[in-house]
């Protein structure tokens, strides 16, 4: 067994660990009205395909909603995204949850709308929370986040150094050069994902400040005071309200920059325009490549044939679990070509 990838000290023998901590991820992908664990009902999106996985305690009715048929196959290779097993030490998992647990207090916290608020007055449980997340986010394999190693090692360094199991011992050192030209903005919508979904949600081209969406929070991670004077990059209609919002340091309270729900609807709604674009280019080269190695002419699809096929897939009428895989996918474009081909 490896070494834990926190402490590198003992053995990584946790199981069933949260890269997100529970209380906000039961809030993204939960079945609604559930709270409790083993309810998950999520999709992963990626520009190429949508996965989907559940909870061991999800009614068999909701998913033969989503997938139809409930097959052996299909339980076996479910994977619920985001929890892993031998990442962390039981004394490792254990510290992780004391800042989750004191964090997870703020959710409850009176708020202000475009307005900054202090949502925990102890200067760096905020901090180490937020930070702790970006840092599991960017070791978990295929997650699809990375920090630059020496970012990544920074963070890992901070958590080992400071995480206890008493939180009255968790102060931050002003002496440590590590805490030095490194902060956040952070902006909440609060209360959306009560009656709406939200998104755990990144982008590879923001890493000036890394820009995350978690549940109902938009975290600005920056390793640099003086990326905050430096290129606009406007994560998906938000920056308004980051310019307006304060920059966290560990050596201060949080301040909360509180978000409307139409802010957070915008957000949301650019999230998924952003999806769909990305996906349609990612099949449109697909389609693409298949044409040049079936011997088509030239370098492209005819656009008659990619178009029918792109319509096809978009207006799928697969189960909402079948929707959008590769297999899904390979179905439409074969019955696509066949029947134009035909005609």
């Amino acid at each position: 067994m490896r070494n834990c990838l926190l402490c590198d000290e003992n053995p990584a023998d946790k199981t069933g660990s949260h890269i997100v901590p529970h209380f906000l991820a039961k809030r993204i992908d939960n079945e609604p009205g559930e709270s409790g664990r083993d309810k998950e009902m999520g999709f992963v999106i990626t520009e190429d395909s949508t996965t989907s996985y559940f909870g061991r305690s999800v009614q068999p009715e909701k998913l033969e909603e989503i997938y139809g048929e409930v097959t052996e196959e299909l339980i076996e290779n479910n994977s619920i995204d985001g929890i892993v097993d031998n990442y962390f030490c039981s004394d490792c998992e254990t510290n992780l949850a004391v800042i989750e647990s004191e964090y997870a207090k703020t959710i409850e916290s009176n708020t202000e709308i475009d307005k900054n608020y202090v949502s925990i007055k102890n200067p760096f449980i905020g901090f180490l929370f937020w930070i702790s997340i970006v840092w599991r986010l960017s070791i978990q394999e295929h997650s699809g986040f990375k920090l630059k190693p020496k970012e990544e090692k920074k963070l890992g360094r901070i958590l080992k150094r400071y995480l206890n199991s008493d939180i009255k011992e968790i102060k931050p050192n002003e002496k440590d050069s590590d805490l030095n030209d490194i902060g956040y903005k952070l902006l909440r919508a609060p209360n959306f994902s009560n009656e709406n979904s939200t998104w755990l949600h990144w982008s590879a081209f923001y890493e000036r400040p890394y820009s995350l969406i978690i549940d109902e929070f938009l975290l600005f991670l920056y390793f640099k005071k003086s990326h905050l004077n430096g290129m606009v990059m406007d994560f998906y209609g938000s920056e308004d309200s980051k310019q307006k919002a304060n920059f966290i340091t560990p050596f201060q309270p949080e301040s909360v920059f509180g978000l409307s729900f139409d802010k957070y609807k915008i957000v949301s709604e650019n999230i998924t325009m952003f999806g769909v674009r990305k996906r349609m280019e990612s099949l449109g080269k697909k389609l693409d490549l298949l044409h040049q190695k079936l011997g088509g002419d030239g370098r492209q699809m005819h656009p008659k044939l990619k178009n029918e096929i792109l319509k096809r897939i978009a207006n799928s009428d697969a189960e909402l679990g079948n929707k959008h895989t590769t297999e899904d996918h390979i179905k439409i474009i074969i019955e696509t070509m066949m029947e134009l081909n035909n005609t």
